[in-house]
Protein backbone atom coordinates (compact mmCIF):
# COMPACT_ATOMS: atom_id res chain seq x y z
CA UNK A 1 0.00 0.00 0.00
CA UNK A 2 1.35 3.20 -0.86
CA UNK A 3 1.56 5.99 1.94
CA UNK A 4 1.33 9.48 1.57
CA UNK A 5 2.32 12.16 3.60
CA UNK A 6 0.58 15.22 4.84
CA UNK A 7 2.21 18.77 6.22
CA UNK A 8 -0.70 20.63 8.17
CA UNK A 9 -0.34 23.92 9.77
CA UNK A 10 -2.89 24.86 12.71
CA UNK A 11 -2.51 28.99 14.53
CA UNK A 12 -2.87 26.62 17.82
CA UNK A 13 -1.71 23.65 19.65
CA UNK A 14 -5.02 22.62 21.04
CA UNK A 15 -6.44 22.55 17.70
CA UNK A 16 -3.63 20.27 15.98
CA UNK A 17 -3.51 18.29 19.29
CA UNK A 18 -7.61 17.87 18.73
CA UNK A 19 -6.90 16.69 15.17
CA UNK A 20 -4.56 14.33 15.87
CA UNK A 21 -6.20 12.45 18.52
CA UNK A 22 -9.15 12.35 16.35
CA UNK A 23 -6.63 11.01 13.80
CA UNK A 24 -5.70 8.12 16.05
CA UNK A 25 -8.76 6.44 15.46
CA UNK A 26 -7.13 5.03 12.41
CA UNK A 27 -4.45 2.39 13.48
CA UNK A 28 -2.55 3.25 10.16
CA UNK A 29 -1.66 6.35 10.90
CA UNK A 30 1.62 8.37 12.78
CA UNK A 31 1.01 11.98 13.50
CA UNK A 32 3.15 14.38 15.51
CA UNK A 33 2.75 17.64 16.55
CA UNK A 34 5.60 20.39 16.37
CA UNK A 35 6.10 24.40 17.32
CA UNK A 36 7.83 25.68 14.36
CA UNK A 37 9.72 28.73 14.10
CA UNK A 38 9.88 31.83 11.57
CA UNK A 39 13.34 32.63 12.27
CA UNK A 40 16.00 30.37 13.67
CA UNK A 41 16.55 30.08 17.21
CA UNK A 42 15.13 29.60 20.28
CA UNK A 43 11.70 30.38 20.69
CA UNK A 44 10.86 32.18 23.74
CA UNK A 45 12.91 34.23 26.11
CA UNK A 46 11.54 34.50 29.40
CA UNK A 47 14.53 36.55 30.65
CA UNK A 48 13.48 39.74 29.41
CA UNK A 49 13.69 42.92 31.65
CA UNK A 50 13.65 45.87 30.06
CA UNK A 51 13.13 47.53 33.40
CA UNK A 52 16.98 46.41 34.02
CA UNK A 53 17.58 46.60 30.74
CA UNK A 54 17.99 42.82 30.23
CA UNK A 55 17.80 42.28 26.70
CA UNK A 56 19.68 42.28 23.80
CA UNK A 57 17.83 43.51 21.23
CA UNK A 58 14.46 44.62 19.92
CA UNK A 59 12.93 41.20 18.92
CA UNK A 60 13.60 39.97 23.00
CA UNK A 61 11.12 42.90 23.34
CA UNK A 62 8.50 42.68 20.83
CA UNK A 63 8.74 38.97 20.08
CA UNK A 64 10.02 37.56 22.80
CA UNK A 65 12.39 35.30 20.78
CA UNK A 66 15.82 34.41 21.36
CA UNK A 67 17.29 34.57 17.61
CA UNK A 68 20.61 33.46 16.56
CA UNK A 69 22.49 37.10 15.78
CA UNK A 70 22.23 36.61 12.08
CA UNK A 71 18.69 36.88 11.80
CA UNK A 72 18.26 39.33 14.59
CA UNK A 73 17.89 42.22 11.76
CA UNK A 74 15.70 40.36 9.74
CA UNK A 75 13.22 39.58 12.67
CA UNK A 76 13.59 43.35 13.88
CA UNK A 77 11.94 44.02 10.26
CA UNK A 78 9.23 42.06 11.00
CA UNK A 79 5.78 44.22 11.23
CA UNK A 80 5.19 42.23 14.51
CA UNK A 81 8.22 43.49 15.93
CA UNK A 82 7.98 47.52 15.50
CA UNK A 83 4.56 47.62 17.71
CA UNK A 84 2.34 48.61 15.73
CA UNK A 85 1.01 45.78 13.67
CA UNK A 86 -3.09 45.87 14.40
CA UNK A 87 -3.43 42.72 15.82
CA UNK A 88 -4.45 41.27 12.88
CA UNK A 89 -4.03 37.28 12.89
CA UNK A 90 -4.15 36.35 9.73
CA UNK A 91 -0.94 38.25 9.20
CA UNK A 92 0.89 36.13 11.75
CA UNK A 93 1.67 32.87 9.75
CA UNK A 94 0.40 29.41 11.87
CA UNK A 95 3.35 28.10 13.73
CA UNK A 96 1.91 24.59 14.63
CA UNK A 97 2.96 21.76 12.43
CA UNK A 98 1.09 18.17 12.37
CA UNK A 99 2.62 16.03 10.08
CA UNK A 100 1.07 13.11 9.20
CA UNK A 101 1.98 9.43 7.58
CA UNK A 102 -1.01 7.79 6.62
CA UNK A 103 -1.86 5.07 3.69
CA UNK A 104 -2.30 7.08 0.43
CA UNK A 105 -6.73 5.74 0.66
CA UNK A 106 -6.96 7.52 3.97
CA UNK A 107 -6.22 11.28 2.56
CA UNK A 108 -9.86 12.37 2.11
CA UNK A 109 -10.91 11.77 5.64
CA UNK A 110 -7.84 13.02 6.89
CA UNK A 111 -8.48 16.51 5.12
CA UNK A 112 -11.92 16.80 6.45
CA UNK A 113 -10.56 15.96 10.04
CA UNK A 114 -7.88 19.09 9.21
CA UNK A 115 -10.60 21.28 8.13
CA UNK A 116 -12.38 20.77 10.88
CA UNK A 117 -10.12 21.67 13.43
CA UNK A 118 -9.21 24.83 11.17
CA UNK A 119 -5.84 23.00 9.57
CA UNK A 120 -4.26 24.20 6.30
CA UNK A 121 -2.04 22.25 4.53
Amino acid sequence: MNQRNILAYFRSVEDAQKAASELQQYNSIETQVDRIAFYPGDQLNDQVNPITSRFDSLTDLTLGSLVNDNAEVLAAADVSASGMADGNRTAIPPNILLTIVMNEDQAPQVENIIKKYNGMT
